[in-house]
C-alpha cells in the first residue's frame, strides 16, 4: 500500500499531533485508507478492538509513517510553500526559486529558523518558527500570550529591514510587515507567516542573542524603474494635485515615490498608487486595482506573481512610460479605468445606546456602476436591485442587509439594510464592494477635521476597479 493513502480518516488534532506540519491537509495525501488499514490490522485479534487499542495502533501506524516520509523526502513536494500559503498561490510563481532551505539561531531556551522565505527587492515574504528548548523557554513562549495590552514585553523575534526599495527618494515613503500566526497545536513551538513591504532587505533576530538571520533574495526576480518627469503635477479626482517621482517594479511587488501636496492627512486621505495603471503587452490594460492583492491594508504586493515582461508601459496621467526605456508618449486611459468621485447621502437612521440616533450614508448606485461600465437593474415590484460590473454580479433588496452574489454565495452587513430608495435614486450602503462587484475604496475626504469618526462628515469616496 502507498503511503500517500494512508492518511484519510485522521482527525485534525490527530494529523497535527502527530506530523506537525502546518498544513495538514497537504496535497497528495489521502487519509482515507488509514483507517481501513487499522482497522484491517485489529480485526485480525478481537481482542484489539477496544477504542484506547485502536488510537494506539493509529498513532503508532502513523509515527511510523511520518518518520518513514521525513526520512526519504516524500513530502518535500507538498510542503512547498505551504507555510506561505496566507500570501501567495504555489501556482503563480513561476520562475522565481522558493528558499526552503533552513537556516537556525538559538540560545539555551529557544531556537529561531527560518523556515521558508520568498523575497526580491521590494517584498520579502517570510515563513518562520520559534521552538522551545527547556522549561523556561515553554515559559517564554507562553507569555507572550498571556501578556495584557498594556503591558510592554520585548518581542521573542525581531523583524529588521535596511535600505530602501524607492528610486528616486523625493517622496513619502510607506513601509512595515505584517505577520500571522499560524496553529500548530504543540506548546512547544510557535509558527508563523509574515510579509514585509517596502524594504530592500530583511533579517529576524531572536531574544538573547547577537546572531540574525538574513532572507536570501530569490534568483530570477525582476525589477525596473520608471522616473517620472520632475515636475509632472497630476491632477487628484479630489481637484488638488499629486507629484511623482519614480515607480519601481519588481516580480513581487512594488515601490512608488510621490507626494499630494495639498493633502492634509487629518481631512483628507487619497492612495496615489491608484493614479497608476498598465499597458502589457497583449495590448490590454490593467489597472493598480486588478493587479495588487488586498488581502491586507497597505499591502504593495501583487495579487500573483507578476511577469515583467508581459508588461509593456506605465500609464500616468495619461501618459504612457514605457519599460524598455523608449520616450514617454501620450496614452489617454477610457473613463471606465478611472478614479471616480462620489459624494454621498443620508439614507437611513439607527439608534445609538444613548438614546439619540446615528445617520448613515449611502452611494447611488448608478454614479458608482456606469462609469466603470457597470449596470443597475431595478425592479419596483419586488424592490430588488441587479447589479453588474464585468464579470461581477450581485443582487440587493431595498429594506435587507443581505447581498447575493458570485455562486450563490451571500453576506449580511451589520446595518439593517444596504440600499435605500431616497427620491428616486436607489443608493448602496458600503458592503463590501470589493468583493461583490470588484470595486476596491482608495480614500476619502472629510467636510471638517472632527469628522474623522462621523460618517456625516464624509464628503467623498473614490473608487477603482
Amino acid at each position: 500500500m502507498r503511503i500517500s493513502e494512508l492518511f484519510d480518516e485522521l482527525d485534525e488534532r490527530e494529523l497535527n499531533e502527530l506530523l506537525d506540519l502546518p498544513e495538514p491537509e497537504a496535497p497528495a495525501i489521502s487519509t482515507r485508507a488509514i483507517r481501513r488499514r487499522v482497522n484491517q490490522t485489529l480485526d485480525a485479534d478481537p481482542a484489539e478492538r477496544r477504542v484506547h487499542m485502536k488510537q494506539a495502533y493509529k498513532k503508532g501506524i502513523c509515527a511510523a509513517l511520518v518518520a518513514a516520509c521525513l526520512l526519504t523526502g516524500a513530502f518535500a513536494a507538498a510542503a512547498k510553500l505551504n507555510l506561505l500559503r496566507d500570501w501567495l498561490d504555489e501556482d503563480s510563481i513561476g520562475e522565481l526559486v522558493v528558499n526552503t532551505d533552513r537556516q537556525s539561531i538559538e540560545t539555551d531556551d529557544l531556537r529561531l529558523t527560518l523556515e521558508e522565505s520568498l523575497s526580491d527587492e521590494t517584498t520579502t515574504y517570510i515563513a518562520y518558527s520559534v521552538t522551545a528548548l527547556s522549561d523556561k523557554g515553554i515559559a517564554l513562549l507562553n507569555s507572550e500570550d498571556t501578556a495584557s495590552s498594556d503591558e510592554f514585553r520585548a518581542p521573542l523575534v525581531e523583524i529588521h529591514t535596511d535600505g530602501s526599495t524607492r528610486v528616486t527618494n523625493r517622496g513619502n515613503h510607506t513601509s512595515g510587515h505584517t505577520t500571522l500566526e499560524i496553529l500548530t497545536h504543540r506548546t512547544d513551538q510557535k509558527l508563523y507567516s509574515c510579509y514585509v513591504y517596502g524594504k530592500g532587505s530583511v533579517y529576524l533576530t531572536l531574544q538573547g542573542t547577537e546572531e540574525h538571520l538574513a532572507v536570501p533574495q530569490t534568483p530570477n526576480a525582476q525589477s525596473v524603474d520608471i522616473v517620472f518627469d520632475l515636475f509632472n503635477n497630476v491632477p487628484l479626482p479630489n481637484g488638488t494635485t499629486g507629484t511623482f517621482y519614480s515607480l519601481r517594479l519588481t516580480s513581487l511587488g512594488f515601490a512608488w515615490d510621490a507626494r499630494a501636496w495639498d493633502a492634509d492627512e487629518r481631512v483628507q486621505s487619497f492612495d496615489l498608487r491608484y493614479m497608476f495603471a498598465f499597458l502589457m503587452e497583449d495590448g490590454s490594460i490593467r489597472t493598480m486595482g486588478q493587479l495588487m492583492s488586498h488581502s491586507t491594508p497597505s499591502r504593495d504586493g501583487w495579487a500573483e506573481v507578476l511577469d515583467l515582461r508581459t508588461v509593456k508601459a506605465v500609464i500616468l496621467n495619461d501618459t504612457a512610460y514605457f519599460l524598455d526605456g523608449s520616450d514617454p508618449r501620450p496614452y489617454p486611459l477610457p473613463d471606465e479605468l478611472g478614479v471616480i468621485r462620489l459624494a454621498p447621502s443620508p439614507i437611513f437612521t439607527l439608534p445609538t445606546e444613548d438614546g439619540g440616533t446615528a445617520v448613515l450614508p449611502g452611494y447611488p448606485a448608478r454614479a458608482l456602476l456606469e462609469p466603470f461600465g457597470g449596470t443597475v437593474e431595478y425592479d419596483a415590484a419586488t424592490k430588488t436591485a441587479v447589479l453588474t460590473h464585468g464579470d461581477y454580479t450581485c443582487t440587493v433588496t431595498v429594506g435587507s442587509p443581505v447581498v447575493q452574489y458570485g455562486d450563490g454565495q451571500s453576506l449580511t452587513s451589520p446595518v439593517p439594510t444596504i440600499a435605500e430608495i431616497v427620491d428616486g435614486t436607489l443608493y448602496l450602503f458600503p458592503f463590501g464592494f470589493d468583493r461583490t462587484l470588484g470595486i476596491y475604496d482608495c480614500g476619502v475626504d472629510y467636510k471638517y477635521e472632527d469628522a474623522l469618526m462621523d460618517p456625516l462628515g464624509i464628503e467623498a469616496v473614490y473608487y477603482t476597479v
